[in-house]
């Protein structure tokens, strides 16, 4: 059996590099930056949710191919009023998040920066052999998603405007954007079962699910009738949840393409928790979202683009 992740750290934090046993199986690498007041407000979001959430969008990458976490590396940018109580937060966030899905923060750097900002680096590990990648969508294939959509964006709203609804919806939504849980065994039981297309939920279903056809030079078809929302989200925004669902972005739920024969074997037997949503189609590499009719639904892809001007989290 392959050791687990934590035995190929021989020496980590504290030495001038780290020193990482070979690994006999496929790495994958991701890394991310998160930069203040372009990611992240330091108004509605507390340095520990900070710290969780700069190593869930890595992990959700590294769940996205199908692998799981072995080690990290971090670097700040600090600016000079930073308070030493808000780092020691970050890293209790850090700690949070390691300690719940595994891996290891093996080193980093810490530099002194005009604009505060965390920039992590993760590598993962497939034991199956199976990647997932976004290039081997096929037509034909069922289109399914984990969990639920839409929360994340709607928790962005709460945080920057205010929302008539109880407390415990606000909360949900807010904490669906500011601690985002990586589907790290969905991922690998996804590739366990011959899963062979996926990608993770960072730009919204229709911006990312376009991002697999235009790889795969095919097209989709999304049955909005099937999107998985949940009660808060509805409850929220009865009129806009599927505006929310379709290209709120950041939910970091894992989006994936397979035969119907698998797809259903995996949703029947409960193998994770998904929902089938549509199918890969002949044509051009856009996404069609349509009504219980067929019909087509003019919804906007929204999502998130770094060159744009665009909201701050």
């Amino acid at each position: 059996a392959n050791p687990n992740p934590t035995t190929l750290v021989r020496t980590s934090i504290g030495d001038d590099a780290a020193v990482i046993s070979p690994v006999d199986d496929i790495q994958v690498v991701t890394t991310d930056t998160m930069v203040e007041n372009v990611h992240f407000r330091n108004e509605t979001t507390t340095m520990v949710e900070l710290g969780w959430k700069a190593i869930a969008v890595n992990y959700s990458d590294i769940a996205a191919m199908g692998c799981e976490p072995i080690y990290s590396v971090v670097t700040l940018g600090l600016k000079s009023d930073q308070l030493v109580e808000s780092i020691e937060d970050i890293y209790r966030g850090f700690c949070k998040i390691v300690n719940c899905y595994g891996g290891e923060i093996v080193g980093g750097d810490i530099v002194k920066s005009d604009t505060f900002f965390i920039s992590v680096t993760v590598v993962g590990r497939s034991q199956s052999g199976n990647v997932l990648k976004r290039d081997s969508a096929k037509v034909g294939d069922l289109i399914g998603v984990t969990g639920q959509l839409g929360c994340s964006g709607a928790g962005l709203s709460a945080l920057q405007k205010p929302l008539d609804v109880d407390d415990e919806t606000k909360k949900h939504l807010i904490k669906s954007h500011n601690m985002p849980n990586p589907k790290l065994s969905d991922g690998i039981k996804l590739a366990d079962y011959g899963i062979k297309t996926a990608m993770d939920i960072s730009d919204g279903l229709i911006n990312d699910l376009t991002k697999i056809c235009e790889a795969s030079n095919v097209g989709a078809s999304v049955k909005s009738d099937t999107l998985p929302v949940d009660k808060y989200l509805k409850c929220a925004f009865p009129e806009r949840y599927l505006e929310f669902a379709t290209s709120g972005g950041e939910d970091y739920e894992l989006l994936f393409t397979g035969p119907p024969n698998i797809m259903k074997t995996i949703n029947d037997q409960a193998i994770i928790n998904m929902k089938l949503i549509g199918s890969i189609i002949e044509g051009p590499s856009k996404v069609a979202i349509v009504d219980s009719k067929g019909d087509d639904l003019p919804i906007s892809t929204g999502g998130w683009d770094h060159f744009k001007e665009n909201r701050d989290t």
